[in-house]
């Protein structure tokens, strides 16, 4: 009897030994495999944290912009101005160009409108711009015919003078001179 018990207590420090070996062995390769998945949790919330502070800064950026475009709100509208309709070019030019008379003191005495097919000289990203064909009474005083044509620049929406011819009175006069006809082209948007 003695040797059986010998052999069992043999056996059982053997299975024992062995089982320890796995449980060691099976702890180191659960321990790898938890720290590997815990690396990949960790690379999962790190792009999440960068994504969420990129989202941050999207909306920062989004708010910046629209405080820029909220300041640049009356260049847009400016820049508006600066262009007629095409349906109302001949009105609002006439208009225009009537006011600046009467405040310069040029009589006008005809005027003619007449739709150009080609690209405006004014503004470069005018598609086509309106012509308008002005007379006025001659002699003018040069000082006069001059804040009329400061005046015709200045206006928006934009007309700019393409032609004009000044020469002098046969008259003997030292402020007044004598213009056909001035063309103005009118911006069209």
């Amino acid at each position: 009897m003695k040797k059986g018990f010998r052999l069992k207590a043999v056996a059982t420090r053997n299975f024992l030994a062995f089982f320890m070996v796995v449980v060691v062995l099976g702890a180191t390769a659960g321990f790898y495999f938890g720290l590997q998945m815990i690396k990949d949790y960790a690379v999962e919330v790190s792009h999440t944290v960068a994504d969420s502070s990129a989202s941050g800064e999207s909306i920062e950026q989004l708010s910046e912009l629209k405080q820029e475009l909220a300041e640049r709100e009356p260049l847009v509208a400016k820049a508006n101005q600066l262009f007629s309709n095409e349906a109302n070019y001949q009105a609002q030019g006439l208009k225009d160009i009537q006011k600046y008379a009467s405040i310069t003191g040029v009589n006008i005495t005809n005027t003619e409108f007449s739709k150009s097919e080609g690209p405006a000289p004014t503004p470069p990203s005018s598609s086509a711009g309106g012509s308008a064909v002005i007379t006025i009474q001659s002699p003018v005083s040069y000082a006069k015919l001059l804040a009329f044509i400061d005046a015709l620049e200045g206006n928006l929406p934009k007309l700019q003078i393409t032609g004009i011819n000044i020469s002098r009175p046969t008259s003997v006069s030292s402020d007044l001179v004598t213009t056909d006809k001035i063309t103005i082209t009118v911006a069209i948007r």
